[in-house]
């Protein structure tokens, strides 16, 4: 279990890893250690955490940063970032985590298209997570179809976890929104959306739409208000 974990320096027995994810109440370390942001100290002097977030370790002190609204990736996961750095075979992309990925350039592979990773700083990115350990190697590919770099659109975001609502069951939500915007929508698992709508008219309804569903996403009926949206303002 990672709770096993055990880093004994000095006086201080710290029960967790730096940038591990935590759960309120869980105890972090005991010891001369200083509690920082979003910790308290139980009765025994145990250290825990007040919020679900990632371990921070500076110096002498550990805190918590907070996850909520943050997106954890999973392997597999669909992202789009941007493209941040570039370091000799590596890019680095930000994909609105607290995590950042890492995109290795395949030179030496077979059946690499190398022409997608002509990229520069700033580009928008189509890319999935090949690999994640849970704490800092965050791995992304761009080696499949439809992966990549994506041109021109409009970059717009919601909180991660009303992702599935914008998708809908069988992709019912997103599907109305294509239609009715005539736009082509690409939804990543990092709450990031790219859209290419016909005119300007078209993407201020699509950024009203999805404001709506993440207000209103515990709410029954929600289609059918998004469907009564989009009519009126397209109508107009």
């Amino acid at each position: 279990m990672r709770w096993e974990v055990r880093l004994k320096l000095s006086e201080v027995t710290l029960l967790v890893r730096d940038k591990e994810v935590v759960i309120p109440g869980q105890p972090l370390a005991r010891g001369k250690v200083k509690p920082g942001k979003d910790v308290y100290v139980d009765e025994s002097g145990t250290i825990r955490s007040k919020k679900l977030g990632l371990v921070s370790l500076k110096d002498d002190e550990i805190s918590i940063v907070p996850l909520v609204g943050a997106y954890i990736p999973k392997e597999d996961d669909l992202v789009i970032g941007i493209v941040s750095k570039i370091s000799g075979n590596t890019i680095l992309v930000d994909i609105r985590s607290p995590y950042q990925g890492a995109l290795p350039i395949q030179r030496r592979a077979e059946r690499v298209d190398l022409k997608k990773y002509d990229l520069k700083i700033g580009d928008v990115i189509l890319a999935k997570v090949r690999s994640f350990d849970g704490a800092s190697s965050l791995i992304l590919t761009i080696d499949a179809e439809g992966l990549g770099k994506l041109e021109g659109g409009y970059l717009l975001e919601v909180d991660p976890a009303k992702v599935p609502r914008v998708i809908g069951k069988r992709q019912s939500m997103l599907s109305m929104l294509k239609e009715a915007t005539r736009s082509e929508i690409i939804v990543a698992n990092n709450g990031r959306i790219w859209v290419k709508p016909p005119s300007v008219k078209e993407l201020i309804v699509l950024e009203k739409a999805l404001k709506k569903i993440e207000e209103e996403s515990h709410v029954s009926g929600l289609s059918d208000r998004i469907s009564s949206l989009l009519s009126q303002e397209l109508s107009r």
